[in-house]
C-alpha cells in the first residue's frame, strides 16, 4: 500500500489569530497541503476533493493495515446508545465518531476543518447558507450520501428537538431545499453567524435517509457489528470509506469501564490497549509500566452547577461566596497535578473572543464569609452530587469540601455511579457537577446557559440561568455579522457569567490519555475529547 501523502498545517501565530477572529478560509489543495488563511468571522469555509478531513497532524511512521484498538471508556451507563444525534455518556460520545461524519469538526488546535463539506458559503447577512458535501461518499449499507440526507439529518435533530437543535439556531428547514446531490440551500429565518462553528459539534452528525439508530447506518469509518448498551461494543472497518487507505485499523472495541483504577489495571494487563479521561495521579505509574501517555492543554471545563432557581443558589451573594472559597491553583495541583489551566468562571478560554479582561478570581474566604452572613446563609451545609464522568471529577468534589470548610461551609458528597446520576440527578438537583469538552463560546453558550434549564432553554444548562440581558446579548451575537460588534456582545455575556453566573470553573481540565507503545496516531488535542480528538481513521497499531 502507497501511504498517504503527509499533511503539513500552515498558521497564523496566536495575536493574528485572536485579531481575526476564528472564522478561518480553509483550502485544501491537491497536493494534501492544508492552508488556514485570515478571513472574517463570516468567510465561507471550503475544500477541495483532496481533503482528508484528518486532524492536521501525522504520527510519526508509516501507518499499517490491521488490529483491534480496545478503547477502556471511562464513564458509560446501561442508558448508552447508538444515536448519533442523542448521546450523553463519555461511551457514546466515545462511538458516535467511530460511526458517524460530521460536515465540520475541531481539528486538534480546536480550529474547524470540514470533513463532509467542501464548502459551507453565507449570504452577506447570513440568512441563506450554502452547503456543499463530496461526491461519491456511500453510507456502511452501499447507500449514495447526498444532500438529501443531510437535509434529513437537520430535520431528525429538530424534530426530535435533540440538543443539536439549539445548535442548528433559527433555521428555516420548510423552506430549504435540495439543489442537487451534492448541495444544500439552508435557509433562516433570522441571520445565523455562527453555522460553521455550530456544525463542529460532534453530536451534529451526518445519517442517512430512514436512519434507524437500532440498526445504525453512517458514512464514518468503521460501522456496527454489536453492542451492549452498559457494557461494550464492536464495530469494524467501513471498506468502503471515503479517505482512501483508512481506516487502518481492522475493529474498534469499546469496553465501559466503571472507574479509572479499573482502566489502569486493564491497560497494564493486556485487556484494552488505549484508556481515556484519566487524572494526574495514574500518569507516573503508567510512564512506569511503559505506556504512552499523551497530556493535552485544553479548553475542556468541569464546572460546579448551582442551579439558580433553587434556594441557596438563587441569591447571587451565595454564588459568588462559593466561588470565592476555591483556592484555584491548590486545586489544579492536586487533583491535575498542575496540568491544565486555571479558571476563571468562565467557559470558552480557546475561543479568540474569550474575554481576557475579566480579573482572576481568587480565594477569599473573609469576603465569602461576609457574603454568606449578607444573605443569611452563615454555617451552610450543602449537599453536593458527583460521579466519576469526567477527569478529576471526584477528587475535585474532595478538594472543594475540604476548602469550603475554612468558610464555615459543610459540603456533603454524594458520588453516584453514572447510571444512577443520569437517570437521577443529571439536571435535576440543585449542586452537582458536570464536565465540557472544548467548543466555541457561543455554541456552547447555546447548550449550556441560554435561556434556562430544560424544557424549551439550553438542553444542558444545569445551572438552570435565565437572565434577560445574557439571552438578549446571545441572541444579537449569533445573528452578528461584524466580527468587531460580535466581541462586544461576547465580552458582555461573559462579564454577566461573570458577576452573576451559576458555574464555578475552577479550572480548564487536561485530558490525559494512555495506550500500549503498539497504538499509534493518538496524538494531543485541545479538544478535550479524549482519546485522540476521537480521530480513529488515523490510529493505527504496529
Amino acid at each position: 500500500m502507497t501511504p498517504p501523502v503527509p499533511e503539513t498545517e500552515l498558521t497564523l501565530p496566536d495575536p493574528m489569530r485572536a485579531e481575526v477572529g476564528r472564522r478561518r478560509l480553509i483550502q485544501y489543495t491537491a497536493s494534501g497541503l492544508a492552508v488556514v488563511a485570515a478571513g472574517p468571522m463570516l468567510a465561507a469555509c471550503s475544500s477541495g476533493s483532496s481533503s482528508t478531513g484528518s486532524s492536521g497532524a501525522t504520527p510519526s511512521g508509516t501507518p499499517k493495515r490491521g488490529g483491534t484498538l480496545k478503547l477502556g471508556g471511562q464513564g458509560g451507563a446501561t442508558t448508552d446508545t447508538l444515536d448519533a444525534h442523542n448521546p450523553l455518556t463519555n461511551t457514546d460520545n466515545a462511538r458516535v465518531p467511530q460511526l458517524y461524519d460530521a460536515l465540520v469538526r475541531l481539528d486538534n488546535k480546536a480550529e474547524t476543518q470540514l470533513v463532509l463539506a467542501t464548502s459551507i458559503t453565507p449570504n452577506a447577512n447570513a440568512t441563506e447558507w450554502t452547503i456543499v458535501i463530496r461526491s461519491g461518499v456511500v453510507t456502511h449499507k452501499g447507500k449514495p450520501f447526498t444532500a438529501k440526507d443531510v437535509l434529513f439529518t437537520f430535520n431528525r435533530i429538530v424534530k426530535n428537538k435533540f440538543s443539536g437543535a439549539i445548535a442548528l439556531g433559527p433555521v428555516d428547514l420548510p423552506n430549504s431545499k435540495v439543489v442537487n446531490d451534492t448541495t444544500l440551500l439552508l435557509k433562516y429565518k433570522s441571520p445565523y453567524a455562527i453555522l460553521v462553528d455550530a456544525l463542529s459539534l460532534y453530536f451534529i452528525s451526518m445519517v442517512p435517509e430512514g436512519y434507524d439508530p437500532k440498526s445504525p447506518d453512517g458514512t464514518g469509518p468503521f460501522k456496527y457489528q454489536s453492542f451492549t448498551p452498559g457494557v461494550q461494543s464492536t464495530f469494524v472497518r467501513n471498506e468502503n470509506y471515503w479517505q482512501t487507505g483508512k481506516p487502518y485499523l481492522d475493529a474498534v472495541v469499546t469496553t465501559n469501564i466503571a472507574d479509572e483504577t479499573t482502566q489502569v489495571n486493564a491497560l497494564q494487563s493486556g485487556q484494552v490497549n488505549v484508556i481515556n479521561f484519566l487524572s494526574a495521579s495514574s500518569v507516573a505509574a503508567l510512564k512506569g509500566a511503559g505506556k504512552q501517555v499523551n497530556v493535552s492543554q485544553t479548553g475542556s471545563w468541569g464546572p460546579f452547577t448551582m442551579r439558580m432557581d433553587t434556594k441557596p443558589y438563587s441569591n447571587a451573594k451565595v454564588r459568588q461566596a462559593l466561588r470565592l472559597i476555591v483556592d484555584r491553583p491548590q486545586m489544579l495541583k492536586q487533583v491535575f497535578g498542575g496540568y491544565g489551566t486555571i479558571g476563571n468562571d468562565v467557559f470558552g478560554i480557546k475561543d479568540p473572543l474569550y474575554n481576557t479582561s475579566l480579573p482572576q478570581r481568587v480565594q477569599d474566604i473573609p469576603q465569602a464569609k461576609s457574603l454568606l452572613q449578607s444573605a443569611g446563609f452563615a454555617g451552610l451545609t450543602v449537599d453536593l452530587i458527583t460521579t466519576p464522568n469526567a477527569p478529576g471529577q471526584i477528587q475535585a468534589a474532595q478538594v472543594f469540601a475540604t476548602q469550603a470548610k475554612a468558610a464555615g461551609v459543610n459540603v456533603k458528597i454524594t458520588n453516584q455511579n453514572p447510571t444512577d446520576y443520569f437517570a437521577k440527578s443529571y439536571l435535576k438537583v440543585p449542586f452537582s457537577q458536570d464536565y465540557w469538552p472544548t467548543q466555541p463560546y457561543l455554541v456552547a453558550a447555546g447548550q449550556a446557559t441560554v435561556n434556562g434549564g430544560p424544557p424549551g432553554g439550553a438542553p444542558y444548562n444545569a445551572t438552570f440561568q435565565n437572565i434577560p440581558a445574557y439571552n438578549q446579548a446571545y441572541a444579537s451575537a449569533i445573528a452578528e455579522v461584524d466580527d468587531t460588534k460580535r466581541k462586544a456582545l461576547v465580552w458582555q455575556m461573559q462579564q454577566i457569567e461573570y458577576d452573576q453566573g451559576g458555574n464555578i470553573i475552577p479550572y480548564f481540565f487536561p485530558t490525559i490519555d494512555a495506550f500500549d507503545s503498539s497504538v499509534k496516531g493518538v496524538l494531543p488535542t485541545a479538544t478535550g475529547l479524549s482519546p485522540g480528538n476521537f480521530d480513529y481513521a488515523n490510529f493505527w497499531i504496529e
